[in-house]
């Protein structure tokens, strides 16, 4: 076995092949701890308001296994900087994939299809008169159905994966709803908006 300091290849070559042979062991308990910190380090400096301890164990699991699930076997360098370099690329992705995933959780929260569903009717001007209970919205069954499976999953995109269509499908089908929600008279779209409104905080209670 080489035992040039630097020279990796050799333990990294054991590791993909037998990694429960010491030197493999050695190198595997390295990264982990590299992996580990890097991180750390850069959901607590890039993202510390967004990823929690939990994600931050989930993205290091995830950069193991792709590690060792083949992404190892495409490294062409063979000093410990070079698949350190290697790995700390891999780390920073995952972060980032794991950080803007959960930015778009927050910003398609039930508040904010709320917010826009609840545009689309006329402003009550007597707004404590109609939220204080759930009143009986105009819309039929089927436009009800589909406005509480919006509030509850949060976002267009995550309503056409839910019933198994493009985003386009979702697009035309809120408009019409939209459109027959205009059509209505104003104590109609006062009863649709608090409708809505106790429809988003029962979705949250969930």
């Amino acid at each position: 076995m080489n035992t040039e300091p630097n020279i990796i290849r050799p333990q990294l070559d054991l590791l993909l092949s037998n990694r429960h042979s010491p030197e493999a062991r050695q190198l595997y308990i390295m990264l982990a701890k590299y992996i580990d910190k890097r991180v750390g380090r850069t959901s607590r400096v890039r993202y510390s308001d967004v990823l929690t301890q939990a994600d931050r164990d989930e993205i290091v699991g995830d950069v193991v296994l792709q590690l060792m699930s083949g992404a190892l076997a495409r490294l062409r360098g063979d000093t410990i900087g070079e698949l350190l370099a290697f790995v700390r690329v891999i780390c920073d992705r995952s972060v980032g994939h794991a950080a803007r995933k959960r930015i778009r959780e927050r910003d398609t929260l039930v508040g904010k299809a709320r917010e826009e569903i609840a545009g689309w009717t006329a402003a009550s001007p007597q707004p404590d008169q109609v939220i204080h209970f759930v009143p009986d919205t105009p819309l039929s069954e089927q436009d009800a159905d589909y406005l509480k499976t919006l509030l509850v999953v949060g976002s267009q995109a995550a309503l056409a994966r839910t019933h198994g269509v493009s985003r386009a499908a979702v697009t035309q089908r809120l408009h019409r709803i939209r459109d027959r929600i205009a059509a209505m008279d104003p104590k109609g779209q006062d009863a649709t908006r608090a409708w809505v409104q106790a429809m988003a905080a029962h979705a949250a209670r969930d």
